[in-house]
């Protein structure tokens, strides 16, 4: 798979052991970058992914916040990767539309979940590294419990990384979106 980033990957056929494995379970570009890591580094990434895909964090504003970062640093392999997963989770076109660009309740009509702005709002925040001030704070404690709050927080940190280590590296969109019927 010539050109898939600026770095060769390793070709499937080619890995072996607990790097076989981890690309059985979530085959793609990124797990084929990730195997270049030592085990344990290669392991975090995908496991950070699972304990957030398993928190109490709400699915629907999960995969909003993960297509709003997607949007923000420029991840057009974390929009691929997400954008059906966010569909599924019930957010529309329109909806979509209004996260991606403004995260505007009122752009196109798109009404987005109550408080669901005011988290897009820490969220911009985040990614753009700006201090979250005691009012955002506040407001954002006002929509979301502390342990939705610090998952929020970690969520934002986990893609930041992903699309920053897909970006450098010109990472392209897998053909297919990666299963997401089970851990990776």
């Amino acid at each position: 798979m010539p050109g898939v980033a600026r770095i060769p990957l390793p070709e499937p056929e080619d890995l072996r052991g607990w790097r076989r494995a981890q690309h059985e379970r979530f085959p793609s570009h990124l797990t084929r970058t990730l195997v270049l890591l030592d085990e344990r580094l290669a392991r975090a990434l995908p496991d950070t992914a699972n304990a957030l895909r398993a928190a109490h964090l709400d699915a629907q504003w999960r995969e909003g916040i993960i297509l709003r970062v997607a949007a923000l640093t420029g991840s057009a392999y974390e929009r691929a990767q997400h954008l059906d997963q966010a569909y599924a989770c019930g957010w529309t076109e329109d909806q979509v539309r209004a996260i991606e660009t403004t995260g505007d309740v009122a752009v196109g009509g798109a009404a987005l979940p109550a408080g669901f702005a005011v988290a897009l709002e820490l969220v911009d925040a985040c990614v753009a590294g700006r201090p979250v001030t005691d009012a955002l704070l506040a407001r954002v404690r006002g929509v979301l419990s502390d342990q939705d709050l610090v998952t929020v927080i970690v969520l934002v940190g986990h893609y930041v990384t992903v699309a920053r280590l897909t970006g450098v590296l010109g990472l392209l969109p897998d053909g297919v979106a990666g299963p997401w019927d089970r851990e990776h």
